[in-house]
C-alpha cells in the first residue's frame, strides 16, 4: 500500500490540479472580503473644472496673493499663466527649480542685455517685480541698465557726476527718486519738487531747460532778479510773455525779429539795424501813450 505522502506528491504535480486548488483557495477567500459600499456617481464628472481664480490660490498662498496685491505691477494677472505645474514638488527628486516659472518663458529676450540673465540676482521676489533691494551686486551695475542716465552724467559732467548714484539714491529699496531738496534749497517760497523738473534734468543739472508756456515765470527770479522786476512791472505787452517764449532755451539772448519781423520798413532797418539802439530795454519796453493821457498832461 502506497503511504500518504507519496499519494499527496502524485496529486500536487497532477497537470490543472495545482490550478483548481488555487482558485478554489481565491473565490473562498474573495467571499469572506468585505468593502465599504459608495454610491455610484457619474454625474459628477460630468462637467469640466474652471481653472482656479486667484483669489482662490490666495487661499493657501497667503504671502504670495498679498505680495501681488500689494506691489505685483505688470505680474498681476492669473497665476496659471506662469505656474503650469501645481504641487509637484517631491523632496525625494528634489525638483523644486524644475516645476518653477523660468522668466525666459515670457520674458523670451534679457531685458538688461546677456550680461544679466540670473534674474533672481535683483529681483529677488518675482512676486513683488519692481522691488528690487540694493545689493552690492546692483550698486555696482548702475550705468548697465541705466544707460541713458549714465551717458547723461558722462556727456553733461557737473558735481551731480562726481557724487556718484548711492549719493542721492541712498535707500535700501531700488527706483526711490529723491528730492532736491535734500541737498539744494528751493529757488522760491513753495517751490516744489515737480517745479525742480520743469527746468533740471538731475542727470545733467546745467543744461537747463524750458517748456515754453508750462515754465512758471517765478522761478526766473531766482537768478534774473533785475530782469524779472522790470518785466513784472513793465505795462508794454511783453509783460504778458512768458519768459519761455522768448528765450527758447536757457541763456540764448533771442531776435525782436522772431515776433516782430520788420516793422518800421527797410529804410529805417537799413539806417538802424539794431533794435535795442532805440528800444533800450526789453524787459520794460516803453509804451505808445493814448491822445487822452497826452491832452491830461498838457493841462
Amino acid at each position: 500500500m502506497k503511504s500518504k505522502q507519496t499519494i499527496f506528491r502524485r496529486m500536487l504535480f497532477a497537470p490543472g490540479l495545482l490550478l483548481a486548488v488555487v482558485c478554489v483557495a481565491l473565490m473562498a477567500g474573495s467571499a469572506s472580503a468585505e468593502t465599504v459600499k459608495i454610491p455610484h456617481t457619474p454625474e459628477l464628472y460630468k462637467e469640466t473644472p474652471t481653472p482656479l481664480l486667484p483669489v482662490q490660490c490666495g487661499q493657501c498662498h497667503v504671502k504670495q496673493f498679498k505680495n501681488l496685491q500689494d506691489d505685483g505691477r505688470h505680474h498681476q494677472f492669473a497665476c496659471q499663466n506662469c505656474h503650469k505645474v501645481f504641487h509637484a514638488y517631491n523632496p525625494r527628486k528634489k525638483n523644486y527649480d524644475d516645476i518653477m516659472p523660468k522668466c525666459k518663458n515670457c520674458h523670451l529676450t534679457p531685458p538688461h542685455g546677456d550680461k544679466f540673465t540670473d534674474c533672481l540676482t535683483c529681483h529677488a521676489n518675482p512676486h513683488t517685480p519692481r522691488n528690487v533691494p540694493v545689493t552690492k551686486h546692483l550698486e555696482a551695475n548702475c550705468g548697465n541698465c541705466h544707460t541713458a542716465e549714465n551717458d547723461m552724467l558722462t556727456k553733461f559732467p557737473s558735481k551731480h557726476t562726481k557724487q556718484g548714484c548711492r549719493a542721492c539714491h541712498d535707500t535700501d529699496k531700488h527706483g526711490v527718486i529723491p528730492t532736491c531738496f535734500k541737498c539744494h534749497e528751493p529757488h522760491i517760497p513753495g517751490q516744489t519738487f515737480e517745479d525742480c523738473k520743469t527746468c533740471h534734468n538731475p542727470h545733467k543739472p546745467l543744461q537747463i531747460m524750458f517748456h515754453g508756456a508750462d515754465t512758471k515765470v517765478n522761478t526766473c527770479q531766482a537768478c534774473h532778479a533785475e530782469e524779472y522786476d522790470k518785466w513784472s512791472h513793465t505795462p508794454s505787452k511783453h509783460g504778458t510773455v512768458n519768459c519761455a517764449r522768448c528765450h527758447l532755451k536757457h541763456g540764448q539772448i533771442p531776435e525782436c525779429t522772431m515776433c516782430h519781423g520788420h516793422p518800421h520798413g527797410e529804410a529805417l532797418h537799413k539806417r538802424t539795424p539794431r533794435c535795442l539802439d532805440c528800444h533800450l530795454d526789453v524787459h520794460n519796453l516803453p509804451v505808445k501813450r493814448k491822445k487822452e493821457d497826452k491832452k491830461e498832461e498838457k493841462k
